[in-house]
């Protein structure tokens, strides 16, 4: 399929791997998206939480309502902690989502979505991802999953309209999709498994399913026919229990999901430079032109 916009590859491009973060690099600067900073005082879980948004190209804004990704863990979602140190085509890092969105817009894998990076601490993150209170090593977190998710209906949603007057952000639940790796997957899936009438889409890299024993499991059992659209994955290089907890929640989830949800084991291990090449695939699943039905 051809490019939507016609440009160069870089010689230092050539020979890599053929991947849309890359494929980014060699597009025009009015072709890519762009990025913009919210600082939001929250009301549910109290406190100054920093919003990164990122908005695609203008020429493709204007045509349709955009659909909502929003992202756990905000400050992996963009730029590599890196960036200034190497060349562009060796950072890593993080997801890099606004090039991966670009390459794949650029290549009309997926359609035009504004993304929403979501800062949060490290020291409350397992709180704040995990709607139980579960155990780890002798230490306790979780129990504030509900909260999180509460925010995210009424305070980002609702900040992110605000912010973009300009432009028509869908309101339907097809069209808000939650994502996240490791333990911000479980707060992704959980969202989308109990709430598909406000976020009905989920991607969740190498989810932690083994949180309680695989409460995610039994969530997923106990909802019984999924109504929102999924996609997730474990790599075949993380420990064998974990993977194992994986299987068996992939395995309700694709019961349940009549065809929505794509789980399964893939190459790769456990960080943000394997997780940015494996989520292409998971975002053409959710959020891609044959899911626009």
């Amino acid at each position: 399929m051809a490019c939507r916009i016609a440009h160069d590859v870089p010689s230092e491009l050539q020979a890599l791997a053929p991947r849309p973060e890359l494929h980014a690099l060699g597009m025009p600067r009015n072709g890519r998206g762009e990025i913009d900073d919210v600082l939001l005082d929250c009301v549910r879980l109290p406190g100054m939480r920093m919003l990164r948004i990122y908005v695609p190209a203008a020429e493709l804004r204007g045509r349709r309502p955009l659909p909502v990704v929003l992202v756990n863990d905000g400050h992996k979602a963009f730029e590599p902690a890196n960036h200034r140190s190497v060349p562009a085509w060796q950072q890593s890092g993080t997801l890099q989502l606004h090039r991966v969105m670009d390459g794949l817009l650029c290549e009309h894998a997926v359609r035009p979505a504004i993304v929403v990076a979501i800062a949060t601490h490290a020291g409350s993150r397992a709180d704040q991802y995990v709607p139980v209170r579960a155990q780890f090593g002798g230490s306790e977190f979780g129990g504030f999953g509900e909260a999180y998710l509460d925010l995210l209906e009424h305070e980002v949603l609702p900040a992110v309209e605000a912010r973009l007057r300009g432009m028509t952000v869908s309101r339907a639940a097809a069209d808000r999709v939650l994502l996240g790796s490791s333990i911000g997957g479980v707060s992704a899936l959980f969202g989308a498994i109990t709430r598909p009438d406000v976020f009905g889409g989920a991607i969740a890299l190498s989810p932690s399913a083994w949180v309680d024993d695989g409460f995610l499991t039994r969530a997923a059992q106990a909802a019984g026919p999924l109504r929102a659209r999924i996609g997730a994955d474990i790599g075949d290089g993380e420990r064998a229990p974990i993977r194992e907890h994986c299987r068996r929640l992939f395995d309700v989830l694709e019961t349940h999901g009549d065809g929505r949800v794509l789980a399964d084991e893939v190459p790769g291990i456990h960080n943000e430079d394997s997780w940015r090449q494996r989520l292409p695939r998971l975002l053409q699943h959710v959020l891609g032109r044959s899911a626009d039905a």
